[in-house]
C-alpha cells in the first residue's frame, strides 16, 4: 500500500509545530516564574511620591482627576524596570482633557506626558499589578 505524498509533509508539519508549542509554554513558564507576585511597597512609594510630586510642580496644568493608575514592569537587559501609568484630567469644562503619563523608575525617575507615555504603557513586555489601582489614585489625587 502506498503512503500519500503529502503524509511525511503534515508530519513534519505536525512535527514542528508541536516543538514551537513546546518551546514556547517552556519560555512562558520560565517567565512567569521570574515575574515577581507583587511590586516592591518601596518602589511603589517612590513612583507615587515623585509622579506626585511632578503633577503638584506643574502649575495651572495640575491634574484634577487621575483614572486608570497602575504599577507594572517590563524587562530590560534582564532587569525588572518599574513603571506607573495612568491617565490624568487637566482644565476645567470644555477644556478639560485626559492626557497619558509614565513614571519610571530609573536610577532617580523619568516623567512621561502624551504619546510617550502611552507609548511605554501599552508595550506588550510590560507585567501588570491591577490590584493597586485604586490606592494609587487616592495616594495621587492628595
Amino acid at each position: 500500500m502506498n503512503t500519500p505524498r503529502f503524509i511525511p509533509v503534515l508530519l513534519n508539519a505536525l512535527t514542528s509545530l508541536a516543538l514551537a508549542l513546546s518551546a514556547l509554554a517552556v519560555s512562558a513558564a520560565g517567565a512567569k516564574a521570574n515575574s515577581p507576585p507583587s511590586p516592591d511597597p518601596a518602589v511603589v512609594k517612590f513612583l507615587v511620591e515623585s509622579s506626585a510630586k511632578d503633577f503638584k510642580a506643574s502649575g495651572a496644568n495640575r491634574p484634577t482627576d487621575i483614572r486608570g493608575a497602575r504599577i507594572g514592569f517590563f524587562t530590560e537587559s534582564g532587569k525588572s524596570v518599574y513603571l506607573l501609568c495612568g491617565s490624568f484630567k487637566s482644565g476645567a469644562g470644555s477644556q478639560a482633557k485626559w492626557t497619558h503619563f509614565a513614571t519610571i523608575k530609573t536610577s532617580d525617575y523619568e516623567q512621561w506626558v502624551g504619546g510617550a507615555a502611552r507609548a511605554y504603557c501599552e508595550q506588550r513586555t510590560n507585567k501588570w499589578f491591577p490590584e493597586h489601582s485604586a490606592a494609587l489614585e487616592t495616594e495621587l489625587k492628595d
